[in-house]
């Protein structure tokens, strides 16, 4: 039969394990948890503010061919903070995709142009290293559920100014319709990091490809230096990726692990 424990016995032994589970328990809940982000990008931007709106998009489907050139050489993103996130968005990357291009500053005198209809968000500093582009959010970053719209400008790497001048965003970011063979494998990646906007030394990224989305409709047939008839209508199309990233639970996980030390010592003590 076990030998039953004194009252002193049992709190001696096991407050300590107790405590160490309590320990463990509160570090793990400490860590940031569950974060994500939305990522869309279009030719045009009132579509992206409007992407339910079908008399926006047939207005913005009635452009000249020359402008469309224009407007698929800077194309705008939209890049939301999911709401579920436990954390500030604080800084955003992405990569060129197709190494012969590069982000430029030409145009905007800046590597990106921020939208009017976000015009509340903090930019701080935007860096770039012509495959590589930083966007860094200040006054705490994009709070779960808000939203930043921005366009970039694209050009040709120098030494290659026999390519097109106006490169389009569907094949330098990605390979529409997999036009390359590749399958994706040098197409953009998006990545965002976030802050515990009480604590900045607790951290976590989300990151995606993106992916060659599948264009359909005369959109798909014009692109760089391919001009439209006047007569032909080309649609506008949004293309969308996310990231999310959700820890394991490592506080029910810790609570197991706990049980079954509690168990040991007593099967000990026994």
């Amino acid at each position: 039969m076990p030998k039953r424990l004194s009252k002193k016995q049992f709190i001696g032994g096991a407050l300590p394990v107790a405590m160490a589970i309590m320990f463990a328990a509160a570090s793990a809940q400490a860590e940031l948890g569950e974060v994500g982000f939305e990522f869309r990008i279009s030719e045009k931007e009132m579509v992206l503010e409007h992407p339910d709106d079908m008399g926006v998009k047939m207005f913005a489907s009635w452009d000249t061919a020359y402008q469309r050139i224009a407007n698929r050489n800077m194309p705008f993103i939209e890049l939301m903070n999911n709401i579920n996130s436990t954390g500030n968005l604080t800084e955003f990357n992405m990569t060129i995709g197709d190494t012969d291009f590069e982000f430029s500053d030409d145009y905007f005198g800046a590597f990106i142009v921020q939208s009017d209809s976000t015009p509340d968000v903090d930019i701080s500093s935007i860096t770039s290293t012509g495959d590589l582009l930083t966007l860094t959010f200040g006054n705490g970053g994009l709070a779960p559920g808000e939203l930043v719209r921005f366009g970039i400008d694209i050009d040709a790497d120098p030494g290659l100014e026999d390519m097109f001048p106006f490169p389009d965003f569907r094949l330098v970011l990605f390979d529409m319709n997999n036009m390359d063979g590749q399958g994706g494998v040098d197409n953009s990646v998006v990545t965002a990091t976030f802050e515990d906007p009480e604590d900045s030394s607790m951290t976590a990224t989300a990151s995606t490809q993106l992916e060659d989305y599948v264009v359909t409709g005369p959109q798909a047939q014009y692109y760089n230096q391919i001009l439209r008839p006047y007569s032909v209508m080309e649609g506008v199309d949004i293309f969308d990726a996310s990231a999310n990233v959700i820890p394991e639970p490592a506080t029910a996980t810790l609570s197991v692990l706990a049980l079954s030390a509690l168990a040991i010592w007593w099967k000990r003590r026994a």
